[in-house]
């Protein structure tokens, strides 16, 4: 996981010191070092980073412009409508790759929830796109036709296949592949690239492109509905929405469980196995099944990303 930059309050270093301590007193704990190795590699840590509320807000939740084309208009749509739903039907699907969504002027946070239904199977042509051709390469050396002049839907399906049309402008970002795929025969008749067509060159966007044919193949349409759920309508609303779903929140802790907390804030607490039983009762009540963790813990009121391993 990703987590941001730390933050020490003048409280926790002095909590952190104050838990050193008390290890050192107790000797019921020994932690080891960086350094030192466990047999075998059986090591267990824990690291607790602080969860500012813009932290948590990056960390699970996209803004709504930041969505791939194909994601961002239906989520718009349905934004926009008293039932918070909207429906889009195509090859290109929404596919949000996050459960929370972002959008102004608030800043309010939504869940998103995708529905696919009534697939339909229909001839897909893909075509290879090659961005930024060379001038010597064109048709004549002259100007090319224009995105804007070919079709509406011909012009989605483009939008949708590269995500961000920002990627054109991108040096790292050289080709991509596009299907056009359209179940209504009048889309199909107006397309410019249905049925195959031979190698088109476009200027989109002040960037020359080349658009190759490549196979056509079977492909299904779906409608997708997108239905959106405010949850919270700031950062911590957003952080507290996110800590009761997901989080966990350590209290009723023992003094050695303490230590081992105290330790893992803003550092690294380790053991070799076979773990002490503060640690080992930590790990298990930090887990939530197989090899995962609780991505966030509350601890003396304040929260923290966990990482468990």
């Amino acid at each position: 996981m990703n987590r941001p930059p730390t933050d020490i309050t003048r409280r926790r270093a002095l909590r952190a010191i104050g838990g050193v301590g008390a290890a050192s007193l107790s000797g019921c704990l020994s932690p080891i070092s960086r350094s030192d190795r466990c047999p075998g590699s059986n090591e267990g840590t824990l690291d607790l980073d602080d969860a500012t509320a813009t932290g948590v807000s990056n960390e699970f939740s996209r803004p709504l412009d930041m969505l791939p084309h194909a994601t961002r208009v239906p989520v718009a749509d349905a934004l926009e409508t008293e039932t918070g739903e909207a429906t889009a039907r195509g090859y290109y699907r929404p596919d949000p790759r996050t459960e929370f969504v972002v959008a102004g002027p608030g800043p309010d946070y939504y869940r998103l929830r995708v529905t696919e239904h009534d697939r339909m199977q229909t001839t897909g042509y893909e075509y290879a796109v090659e961005i930024d051709v060379d001038d010597s390469a064109l048709p004549g050396g002259g100007p090319v036709r224009s995105v804007a002049e070919v079709p509406a839907h011909d012009r989605e399906s483009l939008r949708d296949a590269i995500g961000n049309p920002g990627l054109l402008h991108a040096p790292h970002y050289t080709s991509f592949s596009v299907v056009f795929a359209y179940e209504d025969a009048d889309a199909r008749d107006r397309s410019a690239f249905v049925p195959e067509a031979d190698a088109r060159y476009l200027e989109w966007d002040g960037v020359p492109i080349r658009v190759i044919f490549e196979e056509r193949r079977p492909v299904e349409i779906a409608s997708a509905t997108v239905r959106t759920e405010r949850v919270a309508t700031s950062p911590d609303e957003f952080r507290a929405h996110v800590g009761e779903r997901r989080g966990v929140v350590l209290d009723s802790l023992s003094a050695d469980q303490r230590d081992v907390v105290d330790r893992a804030i803003d550092g690294t607490y380790a053991e070799c196995e076979p773990y002490s039983e503060p640690f080992g009762a930590l790990r298990d009540r930090l887990s939530t099944g197989g090899d995962e963790a609780a991505p966030l813990v509350r601890y003396d009121g304040d929260w923290y990303f966990c990482h468990l391993s």
